[in-house]
């Protein structure tokens, strides 16, 4: 008859339990999953009449929650053995012996502490100008006077108001940074300063033509000078030798013939690309390209139209297009760098020059190249474009596999061929615009009812059409600003995007102070404090003073920097660094005697694996920041037992009778216990699910 253990391995509980909570794990996702649809559909509707749409009108999605989820198991096992036995014996003699011993012993087991966050930041506080009218600011010793500032208190650093509450914005960014460390001053109140618009009015526009205007919420991106102005077609050339010495021949400019005597491939491309076109010819030889994407400082979003020669970022972008059209099986690495000032944050540059890169790429999609051909990369800090021309180093590069020695360069040509012509040269246009068979042939664009077209010249709702988008973005900027004067509407250019903005829209400004206590922080007039100077640290970071207990032993964590002592350990620079730097007081801790001997501990990214005698207890005075998979070190006790016998028998006579009668009884009831909560949706999820409504769906 089977033993009662075996009929209770039988029951396979633990499988009963793995799969009642795969099915709660599968119901939080299906929950979690109908949650963030719903947010995305709030985001996306918008009431009859209405500009908002129904998240930005207050509408929050729920949010649900196993609060716990319970198993009870309750079984009653009875098992009773009768045995009856009756033994005759008798015996000459026996000999016998017997060995017993039984000892038990705890098993060592592990447990996990995974760290949160860990990326410490400097203080820091944001404020918003919320309107281009007259304001003080107070950080630290430091006042900022906008126009001459409000209240009685409004002296201090003039700050002169622009016509548009961007171009005034960015003078307070320029105030602020000129007043701190970030521009190697030997002091200041401040370490650094970003600035951000903030789009909160959901105003947007419409246009006839969106081949040549794509709207996107409030952001109109000029896409390419219209059709018939100058640069609208491309010349593609590819060359593989210079000899003969090679001319390119546009017939369409009254057979201008472009020739070079140059002696390399790449210089005669450049020689020619100089003459067609002087300002955004495009070059590729060996794979490298001979223009880049320039950024501001901490922009990673617009490229700047203001650095060197290269002030046409989207012609530059239509040409790397047109080229990887050119070739299908070619990709392209796109390699972004920033400049070596301190950053305010460890990883900073790391992560603005990936942004950078990134952002590139998605201008890239939006010309219709495949995003498998291409590979964006943040290579950090750098000075290896210019060791004293800081806005060098702040650039997008584009290195081509698969792409041989060509120019691409706009033109208002239909037709271009090399000449002499050769196997190793070719030459054709490709028109950079195709509009609808149906399109008008004026381009309007709709902002608040008002219809501004292309014209000649700017004036009243006729904007003037540049030579490239970004002149274009400018002059239609300049019409709806001029339009919407007196009132809380407008827009501003940046590149070749124009950003609409109405009430609610503001420019935010993130400040960093540069010592550990943060600097006072006051505002009045149209700036509004929006945060304080805080500890800088995610609410789930790891903080000075934070412990974590082994058994009856606390270790405490001590600021970056700070060499610990005994029963102390580091917080580092991120989360991964925080876990190495436990790892090893807990280590060193059972060596020196301040922890059990046996304890140990290894680090794998932000996670510490603690092993030890099971049972050893474990504790956090900040379970936010410090995950314990236990409040003990798993494992159970173990037991060695030794047991041997001896025995002789000599003459043994024996008659014996043997009864053994077994019963076994198993009986049981199964309860499950879930409680299903609502929570509020997270605003960081809410601002995350903005802006990528507001970047990927008009």
């Amino acid at each position: 008859m089977p033993k009662a253990g075996k009929i209770l391995a039988d029951l396979k509980i633990s499988e009963f339990i793995k799969d009642m909570g795969l099915a709660i794990a599968e119901a939080q996702a299906k929950l979690d999953t109908n949650s963030v649809d719903q947010t995305l559909r709030l985001g996306q509707t918008v009431l009859p009449g209405m500009p908002q749409n129904l998240l930005s009108l207050g509408l929050q999605p729920a949010f649900y929650h196993f609060q716990y989820a319970d198993l009870e198991v309750n079984l009653n096992v009875y098992y009773s053995t009768t045995v009856d036995v009756d033994v005759n014996f008798n015996y000459d003699r026996e000999n016998e012996s017997s060995e017993y011993s039984l000892e038990t012993s705890s098993a060592s087991g592990s447990a996990t502490i995974t760290v949160q966050d860990g990326e410490g930041i400097p203080p820091y506080a944001c404020l918003a100008l919320v309107a281009n009218a007259p304001g003080h600011l107070t950080v630290g010793t430091t006042s900022y006077a906008l126009d001459g500032g409000v209240g009685p208190n409004s002296t201090g650093l003039p700050v002169t108001r622009q016509d548009t509450l961007w171009e005034t914005a960015q003078e307070l960014l320029v105030a602020l940074r000129n007043n701190s460390v970030w521009t190697n001053q030997a002091a200041g109140d401040l370490q650094g300063v970003f600035m951000d618009w903030e789009m909160q009015s959901g105003v947007t526009a419409s246009t006839n033509r969106p081949d040549l205007y794509a709207i996107n919420r409030s952001v109109i991106t000029v896409r390419t000078s219209p059709q018939a102005a100058p640069g609208d077609n491309l010349v593609i050339a590819r060359l593989a030798s210079v000899t003969p010495a090679p001319a390119l021949l546009l017939p369409a400019t009254n057979g201008t013939r472009y020739t070079s005597a140059a002696a390399t491939v790449g210089a005669a491309l450049t020689d020619i690309g100089q003459q067609v076109d002087p300002a955004a010819f495009l070059v590729v030889s060996g794979g490298d390209c001979n223009r880049a994407i320039y950024f501001d400082t901490d922009i990673h979003d617009v490229p700047t139209t203001t650095y060197g020669t290269d002030r046409e970022p989207s012609s530059v972008l239509d040409a790397v297009a047109a080229l990887l059209a050119e070739h299908p099986s070619a990709t392209l690495v796109l390699e972004g760098w920033a400049d070596q000032r301190s950053p305010p944050a460890p990883g900073y540059n790391q992560r603005l020059s990936q942004k950078r890169a990134d952002f590139v790429l998605r201008a890239l999609t939006s010309r219709g190249v495949a995003a498998s051909r291409l590979t964006a990369r943040g290579m950090g800090a750098t000075v290896s474009f210019s060791g004293s021309d800081l806005a060098a180093n702040r650039r997008v590069v584009f290195q081509f596999t698969g792409v041989p020695a060509a120019l691409v360069a706009r033109t208002v040509a239909a037709t271009a061929a090399f000449d002499p012509t050769g196997t190793d040269r070719e030459a054709r246009i490709v028109p950079r615009t195709r509009a609808p068979a149906n399109a008008p042939t004026t381009a309007v664009v709709t902002f608040r009812g008002t219809d501004f077209t292309q014209g000649t010249a700017s004036q009243g709702t006729t904007f003037a059409v540049g030579a490239t988008a970004e002149s274009t973005a400018a002059n239609l900027a300049r019409a709806i600003r001029d339009a919407n004067a007196n009132t809380a509407f407008g827009a501003f250019a940046r590149g070749d995007r124009v950003y609409l903005y109405g009430t609610g829209d503001h420019a935010l400004f993130t400040l960093f102070a540069s010592k550990p206590t943060a600097p006072v922080l006051s505002a009045a007039g149209s700036i509004r404090v929006a945060r304080r100077f805080g500890d800088g640290r995610p609410p789930a970071s790891p903080q000075p003073r934070d412990t974590l207990v082994i058994d009856n032993v606390q270790l405490v964590a001590v600021e970056a920097g700070v060499a610990p002592q005994p029963g102390q350990f580091t917080l580092g620079v991120t989360a991964a660094d925080t876990a190495r730097n436990l790892a090893a007081a807990i280590t060193g801790g059972s060596s020196s005697g301040l922890l059990a001997a046996g304890i140990q501990a290894q680090s794998a990214g932000n996670i510490v694996t603690v092993s030890g005698p099971s049972g050893t207890m474990l504790g956090t005075s900040n379970p936010a920041a410090f995950l314990l998979s236990g409040a003990r070190i798993g494992g159970k006790p173990s037991a060695d037992r030794e047991e041997s016998s001896e025995r002789e028998l000599r003459a043994l006579n024996v008659d014996a009778h043997l009864a053994v009668k077994y019963e076994l009884s198993v009986s049981g009831s199964s309860t499950i216990k879930a409680r299903l909560v609502a929570v509020p949706a997270p605003p960081q999820f809410l601002q995350a699910i903005g802006d990528y409504l507001q970047r990927w769906y008009p």
